[in-house]
């Protein structure tokens, strides 16, 4: 029984290279004809910079997150320096200008 199972599954991976090998199958006629006849050119120019709108308005919205999240992280270390700030002396102090 083992060695039927072994057999069937040899010869099922021996098909599948053979199919992964072999040259795609043609395009039908009325398939290429339906595909380049569907969008128009000007059609094809007005998704072209829709696309660009969309991903320049992505990028926009990105940079303004990010920017908004490097301000948060700036706001919690300037309260933690100003919640430590009693614990060293001033630059000045060190320095002898005051």
């Amino acid at each position: 029984m083992a060695r039927f199972e072994a057999a069937t599954s040899a010869i099922g991976e021996v098909a599948f290279k053979k199919a992964l090998f072999q040259s795609p199958l043609p395009v039908p006629e009325s398939a290429k004809a339906a595909s380049s006849s569907d969008i128009s050119p000007s059609m094809t120019m007005i998704y072209k910079v829709q696309l660009e709108q969309d991903t320049d308005t992505n990028k926009q919205n990105i940079k303004r997150d990010h920017q908004i999240q490097r301000l948060k992280e700036l706001r919690e270390l300037a309260t933690k320096l100003l919640e430590d700030d009693w614990q060293y002396e001033s630059a000045e102090v060190l320095t002898g200008l005051q």
